[in-house]
């Protein structure tokens, strides 16, 4: 009888261990992992020193208006040769600042949205505004393109390459560069594009006393 009971005790202690076993190991693999998705971990706009430094100038300037002309081309068939050029730095948010463009004296196009994005500091062109459909704009008027900053530049003087959108909406602006630079003693902001590393406009704008 006592060997018996023996027996039986050790076999119920046996079947205790396994099924703690059991269960710790099930229970090993049921446990949640740590949150790792987009939405637990996303992480600011990646802007490296320059881009965050040059982003802050803007914001400075921020209600200030640059007026001034083209530099580059000479060809006074240009729609922006030969006149009046006025920029306004109209809005200014924690992650984006919005340049108008005035043309003698008139809403010209668009403006110059300047955007910290999850890939980097964005420019993009925007020629609706508020007062424009997609369908209101003119022949050969594009809306949406630009790029993102190049790890090249300083606080002062940022490049923008063409992004794949403005490949697809306009192949043969695959290849341009935008460039924004920031005279901050002079008070000059300068806009300069190339395309096929050849100039292809260039602007600059002297700060309005207000």
């Amino acid at each position: 009888m006592n060997i018996l009971f023996g027996s039986a005790s050790k076999l119920f202690s046996l079947s205790v261990l396994f099924f703690a076993l059991v269960l710790t190991g099930c229970s090993g693999e049921e446990t949640p992992s740590p949150d790792t998705s987009a939405t637990g971990t996303m992480e600011m706009p990646v802007v490296n020193e320059a881009h965050a430094g040059f982003f802050n100038h803007l914001q400075n300037l921020c209600g200030e208006t640059f007026t001034g002309q083209s530099t580059f081309p000479d060809d006074t068939s240009h729609p922006l040769v030969g006149t009046e050029l006025r920029t306004h730095i109209s809005e200014c948010t924690e992650n984006m600042v919005r340049i108008e463009l005035i043309r003698d004296g008139d809403y010209w196009h668009g403006a110059w949205v300047i955007e910290k994005r999850e890939e980097g500091m964005h420019l993009f062109h925007d020629h609706l505004g508020d007062v424009r459909t997609m369908d209101e704009l003119g022949e050969g008027d594009y809306h949406g393109y630009g790029g993102f900053a190049a790890a090249e530049g300083t606080d002062t003087q940022i490049f923008f390459p063409a992004d794949d959108v403005t490949a697809e909406i306009i192949p043969e602006a695959a290849t341009n560069v935008w460039m924004m630079q920031l005279d901050l003693e002079a008070d000059r902001f300068i806009y300069y594009l190339e395309r096929h590393d050849a100039p292809r406009f260039r602007a600059e704008l002297t700060r309005v006393d207000s």
